[in-house]
């Protein structure tokens, strides 16, 4: 066996006999990368000038934990990173080698994605005009590397708009669009005032204005940064992937008249980015340290692909099965932004609500209620991580990104009496905090305070909370693009929610799932290969094993030294029966689309004892009491019930009206509930908002 290093060209002094026990784990399983166990060097003059001498104690310099070298042995060749654990004065000099994955992930694992831009901006852009000019050219959502489309974040306590988009007239005055007398814009490209902690603010053109980055951009440039190419995968170049963003939080991007792309990205290293696609999409970067290319596989492709090797003939005993406790999937969000209550799962929410059903329009969770209307109540927004609950004990999977809602917020400057004329709010991402990075007064900077108000030291104020990776897709409307969570318009057949029939698990976990319920006992197998194989075995392919499909849990093997048989450590992957199979989502909490409740009511004019008797009190004036009654929540019924026919679930409320000059009349009103066709038109049904907002 040789050990090279790569930058002096000179092999390592070994001693005799010396041998390297290597662990190759697979990923999909594992958190760590192909390593070889610590090993020591003689301390020989060499060795000590090619590690730059970490045996003198005098040595101020930091010992390095990323020196190339190569290790050769036969038909055994791998580059690797070799990092300096300890050494001894004439004796040893500790070491340890990282090879394929592994030099690859602790390489990554020291960068932040600020390092990877610095102070790198976006190209042509000198001028805040050019800035908001670029922006506006994003909305079409053609451009390769950058989208842009509204957002809401909280800012001072309050809801703001990110990149809002009006109908505007030449001063910027919103306008119906049947006006015919302006254009979509930037409400943000005008000069605009707002009040941020009871002070009225001047916003010169700009501010509220920022692109998103492409994910798939993204992704390419960190690998590159490390002399990588990413290779075409259709989690970059397919719908809606290919269109995917990260969205960032940053409200004045673009102030100072360029556009950092350090200003874009997420406030985390380059390591957690691949660990948002690795654990989002189930998916590995398998890296090729001759070719400096890396490749994207998905789980669900390795378990439909057929095994790489046949093991058996390098086994050298029987091997060892030992049966392992079962599991099942929990997959959730680091960090999560909703509105309402929260579920730990769709379980949870089932067992709490069986009446509420899953809306596919916009991958909520809601219940049909009836009151003296029949009204649709959002009790989730979606955003409830995957748990199908029971027995099995949770194996956690834990996505390091930002879950973002979807929510409607009302423009606040278009006046009541316009309301009906033109778009009166948004249905946009809601993302949490905002950021200002180029500005020092609560999200402004100290000049631009207007109405003679003085800024002092008091006032200024670091508003910069952390920027969490927050993946949306982006779609093209009919003016502009907008983002979103889920399958806007049911043509991509994906959804970055984790429940509902197009979500992350049914998607890409589901597999993964059926393992854990069933399979992955652990099988251990004393193999003895030869050096081509140990250099080429890919561990998170399938392999055979006396005619059965196994995954590698860690490949372990040794170079140099005396070839002998290594334990290695693989998973069963056929399904143990009885078998064990999360409930389809296509079939949890599926809205009853054959029956429904219609509300039957009637009015009855009684008298004021009546009304009295009832609990009611008589209001002074001459207003009415317009009073109402809460709704009720059964469950649809049944083809027995609405065979049977009849009312049911009968309730009566009191109003009292003021009728000039009869003085007040009082009514009673019975409400009752009857079956029918859900196709049946329902004329006491309550109007809602487009299906993509809350009701």
């Amino acid at each position: 066996m040789k050990i090279v290093n790569t930058k002096a060209g000179q092999a390592y002094h070994l001693a005799p006999g010396t041998q390297l026990e290597i662990e190759r784990p697979n990923l999909f399983f594992n958190e760590w990368g192909e390593q070889s166990l610590p090993t020591d060097l003689p301390d020989t003059d060499l060795n000590r000038q090619l590690t730059n001498y970490p045996d003198m104690l005098a040595n101020r310099n930091k010992p390095s934990a990323n020196i190339d070298c190569s290790i050769q042995d036969g038909d055994y060749f791998m580059p690797c990173r070799q990092a300096i654990l300890g050494a001894k004065r004439r004796e040893k000099i500790s070491t340890a080698f990282y090879m394929n994955e592994g030099s690859f992930l602790s390489r990554i694992s020291d960068v932040t994605l600020t390092d990877i831009f610095g102070d790198e901006t976006i190209p042509g852009i000198t001028t805040v005009q050019q800035g908001i000019d670029f922006c506006w050219s994003l909305r079409d959502n053609s451009h390769p590397n950058f989208a842009i489309f509204p957002i809401t974040v909280n800012l001072d306590g309050d809801r703001r708009y990110v990149n809002r988009i009006n109908y505007m007239n030449d001063a910027g005055v919103c306008i119906s669009s049947n006006a015919g007398k302006g254009s979509y814009r930037f409400y943000n490209s005008f000069e605009r005032k707002e009040t941020v902690n009871d002070r009225i603010i001047k916003l010169e053109p700009g501010y509220y204005i920022s692109p998103f980055i492409r994910a798939a951009y993204l992704l390419r440039r960190i690998f590159t940064y490390f002399g990588y190419t990413l290779l075409d995968h259709f989690l970059l170049t397919s719908e809606p992937f290919n269109k995917m963003v990260f969205i960032n939080n940053t409200i004045d991007s673009l102030v100072n008249g360029t556009i950092l792309l350090a200003h874009l990205v997420p406030d985390c290293m380059a390591n957690t980015i691949l660990d948002v696609y690795r654990k989002k999409f189930c998916c590995e970067f398998i890296p090729d340290e001759v070719a400096r290319t890396v490749r994207i596989e998905l789980f669900n492709d390795i378990m439909d692909s057929k095994p790489t090797v046949d093991l058996t003939p390098y086994l050298k005993s029987y091997p060892e099965l030992s049966f392992s406790e079962y599991q099942q999937l929990k997959l959730s969000s680091e960090t999560v932004i909703t509105e309402g209550d929260t579920y730990d799962s769709t379980y949870e929410l089932e067992a709490k609500y069986p009446e509420a059903w899953y809306k596919e329009a916009d991958g909520s969770y809601c219940r049909t209620g009836y009151a003296d209307s029949t009204i649709e109540e959002r009790l989730s927004d979606g955003n409830i991580p995957y748990y199908a609950g029971g027995p099995l004990k949770a194996y956690e999977v834990k996505v390091p990104d930002c879950a973002f809602c979807i929510s409607y917020l009302a423009f606040p400057d278009i006046p009541n009496a316009d309301r009906g004329k033109m778009k009166a709010g948004e249905t946009a991402p809601y993302i949490g905090d905002g950021r200002t990075l180029n500005s020092t007064i609560d999200g402004v900077p100290a000049e631009s305070v207007a109405e003679g108000s003085a800024a002092s030291d008091e006032d200024v104020v670091a508003n910069n909370p952390d920027q969490k990776p927050i993946l949306a897709f982006v779609q093209y409307s009919s003016n502009y693009a907008i983002g979103t969570n889920h399958d806007v318009l049911g043509k991509w057949g994906y959804s970055l929610l984790y429940n509902g029939p197009t979500g992350i698990f049914e998607k890409f976990y589901r597999k993964f799932d059926n393992l854990l319920r069933n399979s992955l006992h652990k099988v251990s197998a004393d193999l003895l290969l030869p050096n081509s194989l140990k250099n080429s075995l890919q561990v998170h392919h399938k392999v055979t094993l006396q005619g059965v499909e196994l995954l590698f849990n860690i490949f372990k093997y040794t170079i140099g030294g005396k070839s002998e048989p290594v334990t290695s450590e693989l998973m069963t992957t056929s399904l143990y029966e009885p078998l064990s199979i999360a409930k389809a989502e296509s079939e949890r909490m599926v809205r009853n689309t054959e029956y429904k409740w219609m509300i039957v009511s009637s009015t009855t004019e009684v008298s004021e004892s009546e009304y009295i008797a009832a609990g009611y009190t008589i209001g002074e004036g001459e207003s009415d009491m317009r009073n109402t009654i809460s709704a009720i929540y059964p469950l649809p019924p049944t083809k027995a019930i609405y065979d049977a026919g009849g009312t049911y679930y009968h309730r009566n409320y009191y109003i009292c009206l003021s009728r000039r000059p009869n003085g007040k009349v009082y009514y009673r009103i019975d409400l009752s509930l009857r079956p029918a066709l859900f196709s049946e038109k329902d004329p006491n049904e309550r109007p809602t908002r487009p299906s993509t907002s809350p009701t």
